[in-house]
Protein backbone atom coordinates (compact mmCIF):
# COMPACT_ATOMS: atom_id res chain seq x y z
CA UNK A 1 0.00 0.00 0.00
CA UNK A 2 1.23 3.69 -0.88
CA UNK A 3 -0.86 5.64 1.29
CA UNK A 4 0.85 5.34 4.67
CA UNK A 5 -2.15 6.89 6.42
CA UNK A 6 -4.60 4.45 5.01
CA UNK A 7 -2.29 1.84 5.93
CA UNK A 8 -1.90 2.46 9.55
CA UNK A 9 -5.85 2.58 10.21
CA UNK A 10 -6.20 -1.04 8.19
CA UNK A 11 -3.09 -2.37 10.23
CA UNK A 12 -5.40 -1.24 13.37
CA UNK A 13 -8.31 -2.91 12.00
CA UNK A 14 -6.54 -5.96 11.45
CA UNK A 15 -5.17 -5.72 15.21
CA UNK A 16 -8.49 -4.42 16.63
CA UNK A 17 -10.80 -7.48 14.97
CA UNK A 18 -7.52 -10.03 16.21
CA UNK A 19 -6.74 -11.48 13.01
CA UNK A 20 -3.30 -12.42 11.82
CA UNK A 21 -0.37 -10.67 11.65
CA UNK A 22 0.21 -11.99 7.97
CA UNK A 23 -2.57 -9.81 7.04
CA UNK A 24 -0.57 -7.24 7.64
CA UNK A 25 2.68 -8.10 5.67
CA UNK A 26 0.30 -9.11 2.93
CA UNK A 27 -0.76 -5.23 2.35
CA UNK A 28 2.23 -4.74 0.41
CA UNK A 29 1.27 -6.49 -2.48
CA UNK A 30 -1.50 -4.62 -4.12
CA UNK A 31 -3.32 -7.12 -5.51
CA UNK A 32 -3.38 -8.59 -2.02
CA UNK A 33 -4.08 -5.40 -0.29
CA UNK A 34 -7.28 -4.98 -2.18
CA UNK A 35 -8.71 -8.48 -1.28
CA UNK A 36 -7.88 -7.81 2.51
CA UNK A 37 -9.51 -4.39 2.79
CA UNK A 38 -12.75 -6.25 1.42
CA UNK A 39 -12.32 -9.01 3.75
CA UNK A 40 -11.90 -6.24 6.76
CA UNK A 41 -14.86 -3.86 5.11
CA UNK A 42 -17.06 -7.89 5.38
CA UNK A 43 -15.71 -8.25 8.91
CA UNK A 44 -16.32 -5.12 10.42
CA UNK A 45 -19.98 -4.50 8.75
CA UNK A 46 -20.21 -7.86 11.06
CA UNK A 47 -18.39 -6.79 14.04
CA UNK A 48 -21.19 -4.01 14.25
CA UNK A 49 -24.27 -6.02 13.63
CA UNK A 50 -23.05 -8.38 16.52
CA UNK A 51 -22.61 -5.53 18.92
Amino acid sequence: MRDSIHKKQIIQSIHRLQLSETLVIALDDAQQAKEIITLLDSLQNFSEQWQ
